[in-house]
């Protein structure tokens, strides 16, 4: 045992030894002379020079090494980006060149070679500047392509805020592949939004006509009374909650329009007063369907806000090309939304309709219809009742339209019972600061029952969450970041001569 033991021993000295000998021979050999040592190291320093030289001047392959990959474009851009035949010219202002977005930009093009991008200063194009009324602050995109264009503004169209996960959502990459598909695209369908039944205005939906627009729709607004027909070029008609009757001659146009398979986009608020919307109700009857007043009292757990039952998360289809990616990515928020009524299986069969639950409550829900009474009465009413069940909330639904000549058409609903789930209208027990229609993907329901009505099939969601994933550095930092790179090795180079002479001397 004792000679095992001195074995080991000596069996560790000879690797001391051993790596003692390797060190002293390299020391004697390379480092017994000033001019060679600090050859080496003057070498070692100009290579390190050279390199970063060369990394700054050279377009390196891009490594995103993110979990959700924020800094390289998605399949879904390649694959769409890839067939754009015609040239598309992007310039960004207020932008450097070590900036995102310019490396996002330079990946278009890697994609697609007619897709370019250069950053837009007054030195370099000072009439575009000019024309734009373009300063020092300002962060903006412009896109053109075919002879039209779009201005974007980065400070507010490439960012929004997911308030359900509570997360940054990046949309830079979504918002510039949609604005290029949609000056490259013929399929631009033109919206008409009714008015003249105090309906919701360009100024209570802003948000979503400019998202509207930015997703290739065309965007008008169309009073039917005087107008005494649907536009010939109305793609989808969308009539977003009225507080008045149509007049008959606009229940005529409007079934008119039907019949030739127009699509219509229709979503109704409750109304706290009893108001007679019967020649509305006539066009609604051709899809077997009614608004009923109410709202909707959700009482199922982690479905509803905290002490507030009538703003609530609805159920989502997930079989709906509408409401598939919503399912799975995010949620809505509804307040006192009412709910539909249809007329039974044999009317509607009778009507050639088809139709798919978009939205609903759970069957843990009440439905409010005594509106005139207080809140906490009105719920011991329904309670007492026991009228628990499920609201059908949202629908999409199809009429088939036989003509004279025996051909068919196809015309389709979108019906929501709720439209202040799109407005720009603050809530302050949801969010004090951000409207409806910045919540969840509240916009992003109205523009996918927009596209499925308009046929459009090129809208992409691309979102990113940047939670935790980057932060902007301040100058401080950037110095900090910088000596540790360039100077603390110096340093530690400098104190490695010293050294170096300090013992050679002692010896």
């Amino acid at each position: 045992m004792k000679k095992d033991k001195k074995e080991k021993k000596q069996n560790s000295e000879n690797k001391i030894k051993f790596s003692e000998k390797l060190s002293l021979k390299f020391r004697k050999r390379v480092l017994t002379s000033r001019v060679e040592t600090f050859f080496i190291v003057a070498i070692l320093v100009m290579a390190y020079i050279a390199l970063n030289l060369w990394a700054s001047k050279t377009e390196l392959p891009q490594i995103d090494v993110t979990e959700n990959q924020l800094y390289t474009i998605t399949e879904s851009t390649k694959k769409v980006i890839e067939n754009i035949s015609q040239e598309v010219k992007i310039y960004a202002y207020g932008f450097e060149e070590d900036s995102s977005l310019i490396d996002l930009l330079k990946q278009y093009n890697e994609v697609n070679d007619k897709i370019t991008a250069e950053i837009l200063t007054e030195e370099n194009n000072y009439e575009m500047v000019t024309k734009y009324g373009l300063s020092e602050g300002y962060n903006v995109v412009i896109i053109q392509s075919g002879g039209s264009e779009k201005v974007i503004d980065a400070s507010t169209e490439f960012t929004t805020y997911d308030y359900t996960t509570y997360q940054s959502v990046d949309i830079t990459e979504q918002t510039i592949t949609n604005t290029i598909l949609a000056l490259n695209t013929e399929n631009k369908p033109k919206i008409y939004f009714t008015q003249g039944h105090q309906e919701y205005d360009s100024t209570a939906i802003g948000s979503l006509v400019a998202k509207l627009k930015n997703e290739a729709f065309e965007v008008e607004f169309v009073n039917l009374a005087t107008k005494g027909m649907v536009p010939e070029d109305c793609d989808i008609l969308a009539i977003i909650s009225p507080s008045e009757d149509f007049h008959d001659v606009e229940v005529a146009a409007v079934n008119d329009y039907i019949n030739k398979g127009g699509e219509i986009f229709f979503s109704m608020d409750v109304i706290s007063q009893a108001i007679n919307l019967s020649n509305l109700q006539k066009i609604l009857d051709l899809y077997g369907v009614s608004f009923e007043n109410g709202y909707v009292f959700e009482c199922s757990d982690n479905k509803y806000l905290s002490e507030y039952n009538y703003i609530f998360m609805p159920e989502i289809s997930n079989q709906s090309d509408i409401t598939k990616d919503i399912y799975t990515d995010s949620a809505l928020w509804l307040v006192f939304s009412g709910r539909l009524k249809f007329q039974s299986d044999e009317m509607l069969q009778n009507l050639n309709i088809t139709k798919e639950t978009l939205l609903s409550s759970t069957d843990e829900s009440l439905f409010i219809t005594n509106l005139s009474t207080d809140l906490s009465q009105a719920v011991s009413e329904a309670t007492a009742a026991g009228t628990f069940d499920s609201s059908e909330i949202a629908s999409a639904i199809t009429k088939k339209i036989i003509k004279e000549d025996g051909s068919e058409v196809e015309s389709k609903l979108v019906m929501v019972a709720s439209s202040s789930f799109m407005a720009d209208y603050v809530l302050s027990e949801l969010n004090q600061s951000y409207p409806l229609s910045y919540i969840g993907s509240n916009l992003d329901f109205v523009l996918n029952s927009m596209g499925q009505l308009g046929g459009k099939e090129n809208i992409l969601t691309i979102r990113k969450e940047y939670n935790s994933s980057t932060y902007t550095p301040t100058n401080i930092q950037n110095i900090i970041v910088i000596a540790i790179i360039i100077l603390v090795p110096l340093f530690i180079i400098i104190i490695g001569l010293v050294v170096g002479v300090w013992r050679k001397r002692r010896k």
